[in-house]
């Protein structure tokens, strides 16, 4: 039986409220994984997870340090071993949902991580007041991921039970390491968006009311990382530029 959408609405704030405890930044989001699959294989639906939907050489930024603290943390917390394995070392997850009838395939890109800031305790703070802060010091969905991925959750829920009547198949992305432009190239080059024919990506904002949505097909800002490494002699940017000197190898003949 089909949920009314104020049920669905329901559902995307307690998945919201639960993701803003538990703020990881990039390439950490072990626990944030671990409770999008376990969310999406309730719902009947296979997800991919980890290496399964990255590819460990296209990634960058990535701190081992921080990786392994977080995997810490997630088998503190209660995250199965297996699932972890699984990952091997990696977070992000994407499911397929196929529909009955014949159609396009159409991607669905939601971002997980957060952002290094302290959340506020202030009493008027509404995470602190309704009991949903971030449970981590200097982590914090100030970003709204934890939203986005609350969005992706509840929109495989409505799939899900409409699933006799899609059209075709939609498959949502849910990207580690946005922040940093470091979780997309690794996707991509993992072969996660090849057939899809249409990619729709979103942004919480505060540009519209509640209730309102805003489409947008031109204006997009792209951008990529690149590591650079610069041999030669420092000096300071602002004050004696000129005691500088860098140079490179001479290209091979």
């Amino acid at each position: 039986m089909l949920k009314d959408l104020t049920a669905y609405t329901d559902e995307l704030v307690a998945h919201r409220r639960n993701l803003h405890r538990i703020p990881e930044e990039g390439w950490t989001e072990f626990q944030t994984t671990a409770y999008i699959v376990g969310v999406l294989e309730k719902l009947g639906l296979s997800p991919r997870v980890g290496q399964e939907v990255i590819d460990p050489a296209a990634v960058m930024g990535r701190d081992p340090a921080l990786v392994e603290k977080a995997l810490q943390d997630a088998r503190a917390a209660g995250v199965d071993e297996a699932l972890l394995t699984r990952m091997g070392g990696y977070t992000g997850a994407v499911v397929d949902i196929k529909g009955m009838l014949p159609g396009p395939v159409t991607a669905c890109r939601f971002d997980i991580d957060c952002v290094c800031v302290t959340e506020s305790a202030d009493a008027s703070h509404e995470p602190a007041a309704c009991g949903f802060a971030s449970t981590r010091e200097g982590l914090m969905h100030s970003c709204g991921h934890d939203s986005h991925a609350a969005i992706g959750l509840t929109l495989a829920h409505w799939l899900k039970e409409r699933q006799e009547t899609l059209k075709g198949c939609v498959r949502l992305i849910f990207q580690p390491a946005e922040e940093g432009v470091r979780g997309a190239a690794a996707m991509v080059a993992k072969g996660v968006v090849e057939g899809v024919d249409c990619l729709v990506s979103s942004h919480v904002g505060c540009e519209f009311a509640p209730g309102e949505v805003g489409v947008l097909t031109r204006g997009f800002l792209a951008t990529t990382k690149l590591d650079i490494e610069f041999t030669g002699r420092p000096a300071h940017a602002g004050s004696d530029p000129e005691k500088a000197h860098s140079w490179r190898r001479a290209p091979p003949p």
